[in-house]
């Protein structure tokens, strides 16, 4: 696409350490997720119509196991209730069930159960993924954002107050589900016709202003206070360089490190930014439209618990300081538990 090599940390940079568990085996996890391995049973399951994720929830667990904590799991979103008094941690990517938000759920469960859990609080989940709130959100806060509308089921469908070409998407949508090489639009009339798409598909829709550019990932962890691992690009070969549901589901043109020049800086304080206003969160992506020609950089999204493959964003920046994703595993486990620790306490039923 052009634009630069990405820029390696400095020297000082490599000098940051990650947590590690002085006795793992003392800290009982309870790992969920959709291909979770079924306790007592620790094999990989039939990968469905997900490629890949059978695969990578298993290796998931398997690297948990294999930094020393004692694990349980489950692909079943009940095992956390059951989970109180039994476990330390619930380390949960059981994000994707067929309800609204339902990555709301395992946080609010432990919650109720004054369990530390992976992420963030259940009001910073909310935000997160309603990708219509967050846009005001971040629009609040300073940081650059497309102007966008949203298009709920029974909605009438007249023009926003903003001119195409536009971007059609699933207002909570997750791994850009519902969005295809038609999601582009130059005109409101289509830009209606696949907004009626997604709503017989029963999705809430938003509509943005399409931003040229590539899309440009932050990948964060939680450290002192956070550490900004490095900016990644997905590949995409659609027009307008989009990323559809296809692209995340295969993966098969991956992401790349980039340089994004002096908009590095813009995008360190974003990141300082959102941190004071939601965090602390253990891990997160934010999601940008970066134009390599003219600097531009408008935020798209936070995404909070977001993909750990070893060629995800997350772990690819991490391999520039030399952090394996074990190592990023048990760090943001060790931050997200010392994150939480005595903040059960202070719960306490009011009748």
């Amino acid at each position: 696409m052009g634009h630069s090599p990405p820029v390696r940390p400095t020297d000082s940079a490599m000098t940051e350490r990650l947590l590690w568990p002085a006795n793992p085996e003392t800290t009982r996890i309870l790992y969920l997720a959709r291909f979770a391995p079924d306790d007592p049973v620790y094999t990989v399951k039939p990968d469905s119509v997900v490629s890949g994720y059978a695969e990578y929830h298993f290796n998931l667990f398997q690297a948990l196991r294999e930094i020393g904590y004692d694990v349980r799991s489950s692909s079943k979103p009940y095992a956390a209730w059951m989970a109180g008094g039994n476990v330390d941690f619930v380390f949960s990517l059981l994000n994707r069930m067929p309800f609204r938000n339902p990555e709301l759920h395992i946080p609010s469960v432990c919650e109720y159960l004054h369990l530390p859990y992976l992420g963030a609080p259940p009001n910073i989940r909310a935000l997160a993924e309603d990708k219509y709130l967050s846009k005001l959100t971040f629009r609040a806060l300073g940081l650059p954002v497309a102007e966008g509308r949203p298009y709920s089921r029974g909605d009438a469908l007249d023009p926003p107050d903003f001119p195409g070409p536009y971007f059609v998407k699933d207002r909570f949508g997750a791994a850009s589900e519902g969005v295809t090489a038609d999601s582009l639009q130059d005109s409101w009339e289509g830009a209606a016709r696949m907004v009626r798409t997604l709503h017989d598909q029963g999705r809430d829709v938003l509509v943005e202003a399409y931003c040229p550019g590539i899309d440009v990932t932050v990948p964060v962890i939680g450290h002192s206070p956070y550490l900004i691992l490095g900016h990644v690009s997905p590949q995409s070969d659609q027009i307008g360089n989009i990323l559809t549901q296809d692209l995340k589901a295969d993966d098969h043109l991956g992401n790349q490190l980039v340089d994004v020049g002096d908009s590095a800086a813009a995008m360190r304080g974003d990141v300082a930014t959102l941190w004071r206003a939601l965090g602390p969160i253990d891990y997160f992506r934010v999601d940008y439209r970066w134009d390599p020609a003219t600097g531009r950089r408008t935020v798209l999204e936070i995404n909070i618990c977001c993909y750990l493959g070893k060629q995800g964003a997350l772990c690819l920046a991490g391999q520039q300081w030399g952090f394996s994703r074990k190592a990023i595993l048990a760090h943001v486990v060790e931050y997200s538990l010392a994150r939480q620790k005595g903040a059960r306490e202070r719960g306490a039923w009011i009748v």
